[in-house]
C-alpha cells in the first residue's frame, strides 16, 4: 500500500484547472550530488516517494528494512535493502557504513498505541539509536522527519518554525516527537541534523488516515466532518522537501512542509466535487464529536484494543492546525502542488486501487493534457 501506484488504465485522469500537468519540484540542488543515502522507514507510505525524489537528484539509496517488511516495491525498483531495527542499535552499524547521510522516516505515526511508552521507544529511542550509529560511522548529515504537530501553535493561530510552543500536547505521539527533536538538536556532535515538519499528508498510496477519510466521503458513508482548520501537504511535496533539505537545509534548522490551511470538511467536500459527486458533507457538532470519541475509545481503556477513534484523535481534530510552510519555499526552493492537482491525482489512485467507485469523465470534457500521475 505504501508504494506509488502505476497510472490508471480504466479511468481517464482528471486534468488540472489550467489543463497542464503540475510537477511538484524543488529548485536545482547544486551541492552534495551523488551521495549515498540510508533511508529508514523506506517501506512506509512516504518511503517510496522519498526514494524516487532522491534518485531523481542523482543519489544512491539504501533502505533499512525489518525482517517482516514487505520489500516488493524495493525489489521491483532495484533498491538496495539491508535488515536492521532502530530499537536494536547493534543492527544499525552495517546499515550506516559508507553512507554520507541518513534520512530517518521510521517511527510510530498514530494517535493510539497499546502503551503510551511505545511512542517514546520508537520515536525517541529509535531516533537516538540512528543518530548514534550515524555519528559512529562518520555520517555527515541526518534529516529527521518529524511532524507538524511539534510546532505547537495555539488554537486559531498560524504556526511557524519560530512559534513558542503551547504548554500542553494533544497526544503522546506529539510529545514523543517533541522529545526526539530536542534530543537530536541538543546533541552537539559533528553530525549535522536538519528537521522537517510535514503537515497532514495526503496523496496516492495512502488508504488509511486521510485516505480512509477520503474513501468514506467519496463513498457517501461519511456524511459529517469537523469544520476546524487543518494544515495539508501533498505527499510528493513532502518527498521533494526532504530531498532538498538533505542538501540545502541548514544544520539545526526546522522546515515546515505545509501548503494549504483549510478545514477537514472543506478538504473532503472539495474531493467530492472534483469527483463529480453530489454528496454534501455537513459540519459535525464538537460536543457530538467528543461524545463519539468517548464512547468509541472505551475498548482502548478496558481491553487495550484499538478504538474506532481515539481520544487523542478527537482532541487533535477539535484543536485543528494551521501552519506556514513558506520557509521551505524560500530556503529549500519547494514548489507546492495546487490542492486540486493533488486531490485529482489522489482520486485517480483511489479509483485505480479499487478503493472507491467514481464516475467516468464524459467525452465532452476539454481536450487537455492529463494531470501528472503518481
Amino acid at each position: 500500500p505504501g508504494a506509488p501506484a502505476p497510472p490508471p488504465t480504466t479511468r481517464s485522469p482528471r486534468t488540472t484547472p489550467s489543463g497542464r500537468p503540475h510537477t511538484p519540484t524543488t529548485a536545482p540542488s547544486t551541492p552534495a550530488a551523488d551521495m549515498r543515502i540510508l533511508v529508514t522507514g523506506a517501506t512506509g507510505n512516504l518511503g517510496p516517494f522519498v526514494i524516487q525524489a532522491l534518485r531523481h537528484d542523482g543519489h544512491e539509496v539504501r533502505a533499512l528494512v525489518r525482517e517482516s517488511s514487505d520489500r516488493a516495491w524495493l525489489n521491483a525498483n532495484r533498491v538496495e535493502s539491508i535488515e536492521g531495527d532502530i530499537l536494536q542499535p547493534d543492527s544499525l552499524g552495517a546499515a550506516v557504513d559508507g553512507m554520507a547521510a541518513v534520512i530517518h522516516l521510521a517511527g510510530l505515526h498514530d494517535s493510539w498505541a497499546p502503551q503510551s511508552q511505545d511512542f517514546f521507544e520508537l520515536n525517541v529511542d529509535g531516533a537516538c539509536n540512528v543518530r548514534d550509529a550515524a555519528r559512529a560511522a562518520g555520517v555527515h548529515r541526518l534529516v529527521f522527519v518529524s511532524s507538524g504537530s511539534t510546532i505547537g501553535e495555539e488554537e486559531d493561530k498560524v504556526g511557524t518554525e519560530d512559534t513558542e510552543r503551547r504548554d500542553y500536547a494533544l497526544s503522546d505521539y506529539e510529545r514523543s516527537k517533541v522529545e526526539a527533536e530536542a534530543a537530536l538538536l541538543e546533541d552537539g556532535s559533528p553530525l549535522d541534523v536538519v528537521i522537517v515538519n510535514p503537515a497532514t499528508v495526503y496523496g496516492p498510496g495512502d488508504a488509511s488516515g486521510t485516505g480512509q477519510a477520503l474513501i468514506g466521503a467519496l463513498s457517501g458513508r461519511l456524511g459529517v466532518s469537523v469544520d476546524v482548520p487543518v494544515a495539508w501537504v501533498y505527499v510528493k511535496d513532502v518527498a521533494s522537501g526532504i530531498a532538498s533539505a538533505l542538501v540545502r537545509g541548514r544544520p539545526g534548522e526546522r522546515y515546515i512542509l505545509a501548503s494549504h490551511n483549510l478545514s477537514r470538511l472543506a478538504f473532503l467536500q472539495r474531493a467530492v466535487e472534483l469527483a463529480d459527486l453530489e454528496y454534501q458533507i455537513k459540519p459535525a457538532s464538537p460536543l457530538a464529536w467528543q461524545a463519539f470519541g468517548l464512547i468509541y475509545s472505551l475498548p482502548a481503556w478496558i481491553k487495550r484494543q484499538r478504538p474506532v477513534i481515539s481520544r487523542a484523535a478527537v482532541q487533535i481534530a477539535l484543536h485543528g492546525s494551521q501552519l506556514d510552510g513558506s520557509k521551505a519555499e524560500r530556503d529549500l526552493g519547494l514548489n507546492y502542488t495546487p490542492l486540486d492537482d493533488g486531490l485529482n491525482a489522489t482520486l485517480d489512485w483511489l479509483h485505480e486501487a479499487e478503493l472507491v467507485d467514481l464516475p467516468e469523465e464524459g467525452d465532452d470534457e476539454p481536450d487537455d493534457e492529463p494531470a501528472e500521475r503518481s
